[in-house]
């Protein structure tokens, strides 16, 4: 058992530091939140859009899931660059580079029970906050607003754009942001900090990431449960099947809400 958890631990430990790590997330971050805050500005001048042609709405769709993957692929960059880097030296180099950002094989039976439990706990915290959010707005007249009602409110005008939307949220983004955030962020914390710490800080840039101050405190809590899985199966294949669970979750409760 010793021999194994030994084995686990020096899987673990990847080969960039931790300046290389913040440097990684300094460059991939600042343009990232400069976009998100221009298109978050941009949405607010037109919280109620004209309603789109339906041709216009497709060719509007086609383009938004090409930038939407373009963006979310920059997440890739800086992960697989300085993985790439780390082992230039060696053999099999982008071998190596990927089984040190977590892609590799896992025991699914030890794994599944923790995707399951996780998802359900993120489901009910979804569930109280939600709650929370319509009694602060009702009784406080706060007038919070997440990122799926800003969603939800544009679907009105572009449905198909909306669409679009989602399927990248869904299926593009967990694979690229759990490259980046579990995969490259989080890993390279645990060489200069103990596990808690790399939790909490690789959960907070995920969170401050999304540029979602509505749903922060959640999206938190989500980032302290995605890196838990990372560290507990030494894989990023379980976290990113938890976060396409509750990516996918959210997109199907909107598409319901839409129709």
């Amino acid at each position: 058992m010793k021999e194994v958890e030994k084995r686990d631990e020096e899987k673990s430990v990847v080969p960039w530091t931790p300046q290389q790590t913040l440097l990684g997330i300094l460059f991939t971050l600042v343009p990232w939140l400069a976009l998100a805050f221009s298109l978050s500005s941009l949405n607010t001048r037109t919280s109620h859009p004209a309603p789109l042609p339906p041709n216009v709405d497709l060719v509007n769709a086609i383009i938004t899931f090409i930038l939407a993957s373009l963006i979310e692929g920059a997440f890739l960059i800086a992960p697989f660059y300085i993985a790439g880097r780390s082992f230039r030296q060696l053999p099999e180099r982008w071998r190596r580079a990927c089984d040190a950002l977590g892609l590799r094989k896992f025991h699914v039976a030890s794994a599944l029970p923790w995707v399951i439990g996780l998802f359900l706990g993120i489901l009910v915290l979804n569930l109280l906050y939600g709650l929370l959010i319509s009694y602060l707005n009702t009784h406080f007249h706060m007038q919070i607003q997440t990122n799926d009602q800003v969603i939800l409110q544009q679907s009105k005008a572009a449905p198909l754009t909306t669409y679009a939307t989602l399927i990248a949220s869904v299926f593009v983004a967990p694979f690229c942001e759990e490259l980046f955030f579990r995969a490259f962020a989080f890993a390279g914390f645990l060489r200069a900090m103990s596990v808690g710490w790399a939790v909490f800080l690789s959960a907070l840039v995920f969170a401050v990431a999304h540029a979602d101050a509505g749903s922060f405190a959640v999206l938190f809590f989500i980032g302290i449960a995605l890196a838990f899985l990372r560290w507990r199966t030494n894989s990023i294949w379980p976290s990113i099947l938890l976060h396409l669970l509750n990516n996918g979750l959210g997109a199907l409760l909107i598409i319901l809400e839409m129709h």
